[in-house]
């Protein structure tokens, strides 16, 4: 990868997410921070790389530094652009980040035809998302029922670059890449608790499994200075 495919620091309390904000707020003392709530779609990290518009490369995260090169796997999901046009002010190069999932209907229409083939059944859409990508033939998973969400851009050349989270998810869905309709910028602490229990309550009307919320400091400059962890 250009630039790292971080991990996520998980957190299971509200008091830790709170603490979280307290050691944001005390790095950046005197500024003003914005969150941005997000789904944390269930499936398999991807990164794609495109070059004057057109699909060059895809890789699974594998250790955050390299993955595997799983372009032609990638290249039968229908919701992944093989094209970017130009006209929609697309970079020269671009890298995009993002989830590849099984929906959960289409999960379950899969295994109900591997039963009829007498096949051992997946566990839950995001094992069978894992197994469908690791195919060699990508004639096999053209037919499996794939999907993918993106959420973040890592190396630009040759274009202008957001400002923000808020501003990836805008660019991103002006170029073509799906995106999830659910996302809020937070004021504060107390906003992101609320949309975080606002995307509990959408978690049974979502058409895939979610595995929590991901919180991001809105401000990708901010977001630099604090650095990661």
């Amino acid at each position: 990868h250009l630039q790292p495919m971080l991990s996520l620091d998980n957190t299971y309390t509200l008091e830790e997410l709170r603490e979280f904000a307290g050691r944001v707020a005390k790095l950046l003392p005197s500024e003003n921070v914005e969150y941005v709530v997000e789904p944390k779609v269930d499936g398999v990290s991807i990164c794609l790389r495109y070059e004057n518009g057109a699909l060059l490369m895809g890789t699974t995260r594998g250790d955050g530094t390299s993955g595997d090169d799983i372009t032609a796997n990638l290249r039968t999901i229908r919701a992944i652009p093989l094209q970017i046009d130009a006209a929609s002010g697309a970079p020269s190069f671009l890298e995009v980040r993002g989830e590849a999932y099984m929906t959960i209907e289409g999960f379950r229409k899969l295994n109900e035809q591997r039963s009829r083939e007498e096949q051992e059944q997946f566990a839950n859409p995001r094992n069978a998302t894992a197994g469908s990508l690791k195919q060699l033939d990508p004639r096999v998973v053209a037919k499996r029922p794939l999907a993918a969400v993106f959420y973040a851009i890592g190396e630009v050349r040759g274009g202008s670059k957001p400002d923000s989270q808020a501003d990836v998810l805008r660019i991103l869905r002006s170029l073509g890449f799906p995106t999830s309709p659910h996302w809020w910028v937070c004021a504060s602490a107390d906003e992101v608790m609320h949309r975080i229990h606002e995307l509990e309550n959408l978690e049974s009307h979502l058409p895939y499994q979610i595995d929590g919320a991901v919180v991001k400091v809105n401000s990708l400059d901010q977001w630099k200075r604090l650095g990661t962890t």
